[in-house]
């Protein structure tokens, strides 16, 4: 496969038997501008486009793709962590607003109990944003508000998506509590498997294997946290891995897993802490790897995996490829502002 250097978006065309998977977001729960939290975008060569999480800051790399949200087929989340889901009012806001014109389609896990399940967060997150939704209602699509929530059962490993021939699987994560799961997606016999959270496990050694890419979260090591993120060791041991996966436990479960490349993520990636991650990561380690940075693009088909950067502009407006429907939309009566409120404008407009 010949590609540049860099990945420059809407300049290559997919292949209807390649799969690109974007790294929109790398970092930790502190969200900062070098790494955003947690979201990865997978676009197929049928046309189907999925994010799995959509992390705080996440979006600003996913628009700076200018990919139409119209094109997005469905959200995933793996778990209810802000720096996982924290980018929800801009997935569904944000992309309304942005051009999308048909309902936000979302999938994600029970809990143990209803209010720890995706129904209950997307429920209370679209009451919470009642006047932004409701004061937009006149001015954009009516569909582009609505949320149709698919919520599978964490417990139960086995397919939750099945279309157009993307098979999509959940398995559970072992991540502080009963809840989080993890996502395969098979298509065209390509595999990417995505960890969300979680420290090593048999399920997501036995759920990950045959894979091409898989993405294990990594945190930073015991020393790095107690070092530069001020833990003491309890607290940078419980957090590094009891709570996450230690770089050198990542290396061990890649081994048992053999996929053809592997990446890891959920750490700060900088000059000075990558050297030891990798390090940690080779101890159990020898084969193809990836220390996953924002935009980073992953192209993968049977014959090769490529990974580049891709470069973005910063000033960005929407994709307006798919703004038809976005125009045509049925739009209700916009609310009537109060009178009394109303007659103080300046320059009146209604």
């Amino acid at each position: 496969m010949s590609r540049r250097d860099y990945y420059f978006p809407n300049t290559e065309e997919l292949r209807e038997d390649e799969m690109r998977i974007i790294a929109l977001g790398t970092g930790r729960p502190f969200v900062r501008r070098a790494q955003a939290n947690t979201s990865w975008l997978i676009e197929l060569g049928n046309g189907d486009k999925f994010i799995m999480d959509f992390g705080c800051g996440s979006q600003i790399n996913f628009t700076a793709l200018e990919i139409p949200h119209q094109d997005i087929t469905a959200y995933f989340a793996t778990h209810l962590h802000a720096d996982h889901v924290g980018d929800f009012a801009q997935v569904w806001i944000g992309s309304w607003a942005g051009g999308r014109s048909k309902p936000l389609v979302m999938y994600g896990p029970s809990g143990p109990e209803p209010k720890y399940g995706i129904e209950h967060f997307v429920r209370k997150q679209v009451e919470s944003y009642a006047w932004d939704t409701d004061t937009r209602l006149g001015l954009l699509p009516d569909a582009g508000a609505e949320v149709e929530v698919h919520e599978f059962d964490f417990k139960t490993a086995g397919i939750v998506y099945d279309k157009n021939g993307v098979v999509i699987k959940s398995f559970p994560a072992v991540h502080i509590y009963d809840g989080a799961i993890s996502y395969r997606l098979e298509w065209n016999g390509l595999c990417f498997v995505f960890s969300g959270d979680t420290t090593p496990s048999r399920f997501f050694i036995e759920n990950a294997k045959g894979a091409d890419l898989v993405v294990h979260e990594a945190f930073n090591t015991v020393s790095q946290l107690m070092s530069r993120a001020g833990y003491d060791e309890r607290m940078a041991r419980g957090i590094g891995t009891i709570a996450h996966s230690a770089p050198a436990e990542v290396g061990h479960v890649f081994a048992q897993v053999q996929p053809r490349h592997a990446a890891v993520y959920h750490f700060f990636n900088d000059f000075d802490t990558a050297g030891e991650i990798e390090s940690e990561v080779r101890k159990g380690w020898s084969g193809p790897l990836s220390l996953a940075r924002d935009l980073m693009v992953f192209n993968v088909t049977k014959s090769d995996i490529t990974v580049r950067l891709a470069v973005t502009p910063d000033h960005v407006w929407p994709n307006k490829k798919e703004h038809q429907s976005f125009l045509a939309g049925s739009r209700k009566q916009r609310l009537q502002m109060s009178r009394w409120l109303a007659d103080t404008q300046l320059f009146p407009k209604f």
